[in-house]
């Protein structure tokens, strides 16, 4: 493979005679073979130099090469075009790779401003290059756990040459002033479990039933069943509450969700197929928003500037129970995204299943350890309710 060979074609009256020249300059040929009045001849590199120096009448040309040299002849042939191509692609990539626009969405001006003015602090503006995914997470962490009081959430997408970020303030609500009278009452039916009053009077006990509005701290402070004071009743309630959560899980299960990764690539497409050029780490599943760059009407091929985003696909056949326990878990899951950290699922049960075609209907029965403390303002110049008629034994 990397020994060069040259074919060579030789003309003229009497090419017999030439072949008995180069034997007498000791030429070695590899091979000979003749055609009415040429003769084709091959020889290594060393012995067509020898040839070239000869001086002779005949007309000698060089009709093919073999090995390394052919590489190097076309490579120099080709050298601008390569290059250029080279450089194209280099620049093609260059650009692909660099953020244009930075756009921050929100309302808000002196949001805008805070976000624009903390980005900058980690290179993250335009005319610069694109930050890796793991970057651009590390970044939004920083930037939250820098301003706790003013943002809520950020979220950094590139799209394209551009980079966008979305962001929501932080709402602090209002608390009732702690000169407002108020009562503690139930957010919603359940068992009282655990009652922590730092203010007020404690109505109703552990195990007692409560139903939503029920008074359980008030903020009537009463002696000899009278209402002396009125105070902004302070605490937590914890209750054991209940809830019933269904599922609907099919027997072949198929899931795509985005990774949050995306990148451009330039693709050539042939004959159906497409490649990434340049693309040294393709994702296995992806979505393609395709920016056509050129195409050819008469031959199939197609050269486009894609935008992907990465995929994770879930492709999954359960058997029927499977799919029950699937559908209990997706029922768990879905009822642990709105608990809170100092709440927890206590019991849980499957109350019942239904079938319907390829698709498994769960209900699942929850028992909730919840915090269901809620505020009720006592108004003014209204006696409020008999303390006595609220407490359940």
């Amino acid at each position: 493979m990397f020994n060069s060979i040259y074919e060579v074609k030789i003309e003229g009256k009497d090419v017999k005679r030439f072949i008995k020249t180069l034997y007498k300059r000791k030429i070695e040929l590899l091979n000979i073979s003749y055609d009415n009045e040429s003769i084709f001849i091959k020889l290594d590199k060393s012995n067509y130099e020898k040839l070239l120096e000869i001086k002779t009448i005949y007309e000698i040309t060089l009709t093919k090469l073999y090995g390394l040299d052919k590489y190097k002849y076309l490579l120099k042939k080709n050298m601008i075009f390569i290059l250029s191509v080279c450089v194209g692609f280099l620049l093609l990539f260059c650009l692909s790779n660099i953020i244009f626009e930075v756009e921050i969405v929100h309302q808000k001006k002196e949001i805008r401003t805070l976000i624009s003015k903390e980005l900058k602090r980690y290179n993250l503006e335009k005319y610069n290059f694109v930050l890796s995914f793991d970057k651009q997470e590390e970044i939004v962490k920083n930037i939250l756990d820098n301003n706790k009081e003013k943002l809520e959430w950020m979220e950094i997408e590139r799209v394209g040459i551009k980079y966008i970020v979305r962001v929501e303030e932080r709402i602090i609500n209002n608390i009732p002033k702690e000169e407002e009278p108020r009562h503690i009452v139930a957010k919603k039916d359940g068992i009282i479990m655990h009652v922590d009053a730092s203010r007020g009077e404690i109505v109703k006990r552990i195990n007692d039933y409560v139903k939503k509005g029920d008074i359980i701290i008030s903020g009537n402070i009463n002696k000899e069943e009278e209402i002396k004071n009125q105070v902004s009743a302070t605490g937590n309630v914890y209750a054991e509450v209940w809830y019933e959560v269904t599922v609907d899980m099919p027997l072949t299960y198929r899931e795509e969700y985005k990774t949050g990764k995306s990148k451009n690539a330039l693709t050539f497409s042939f004959f159906g197929h497409s490649y990434s050029l340049f693309d040294f780490w393709p994702y296995k599943e992806k979505k393609i928003q395709e920016n056509i760059i050129f195409k050819n009407n008469i031959l199939p091929i197609k050269l486009s500037f894609n935008h992907e985003e990465e995929l994770r696909v879930i492709d999954e056949v359960y058997t029927y129970e499977e799919a029950i326990d699937k559908a209990i878990e997706k029922a768990r899951e879905k009822l642990l995204l709105q608990l809170k950290d100092d709440e927890e699922i206590l019991f849980e049960k499957k109350l019942k299943t239904e079938q319907n075609n390829s698709t498994i209907i769960v209900t699942v029965f929850f028992k909730v350890y919840e915090n269901i403390t809620d505020y009720a303002k006592i108004e003014e110049n209204v006696e409020d309710e008999n303390i006595e008629g609220n407490t359940t034994g």
